[in-house]
């Protein structure tokens, strides 16, 4: 498997920035579905969600989760990264079909654990927007 990004810790600087397209489509959405079972109203209901002011159903949010855990194991900072904990704040919503830039900033280098902290902004492309912002730190293994 190629990954996009294999930085080491050493490769890592306070300041250096990564990004990367997502896409919320249908396989993504009924992926999720099938695996955890929310299937909440709010979710898979357009008419609902739309009668409690919404433009159609709510995607969920752990969707967003997986984008990251994917950006973080395979490109920023790559197979060496291994997430420890994740700060998300859901600020607006996504919908199917939506496009989202993720981007994600190095603001710490904790040498003596070997961890970086990212401050990461969920971009929607579509609804123009940022839909969630999250602060990560990510342990960074030797190979």
């Amino acid at each position: 498997m190629s990954y996009a990004g294999d930085y080491s810790f050493a490769d890592l600087q306070e300041g250096m920035e990564c990004e990367r397209e997502y896409h919320i489509n249908s396989a993504v959405c009924n992926a999720f579905l099938e695996t955890f079972g929310d299937t909440s109203r709010i979710h898979v209901d357009d008419a609902y969600a739309e009668g409690n002011g919404f433009k159609g159903r709510v995607m969920h949010g752990a969707i967003l989760n997986g984008f990251l855990s994917q950006f973080i194991g395979l490109h920023f900072p790559g197979p060496r990264g291994l997430l420890l904990t994740c700060d998300i704040r859901y600020l607006k919503p996504c919908y199917l079909g939506d496009k989202l830039r993720l981007k994600a900033k190095i603001t710490q280098k904790l040498e003596s654990r070997r961890v970086v902290v990212l401050d990461v902004n969920f971009y929607n492309e579509t609804q123009n927007y940022v839909a969630a912002r999250c602060r990560v730190k990510v342990g960074v293994m030797l190979e």
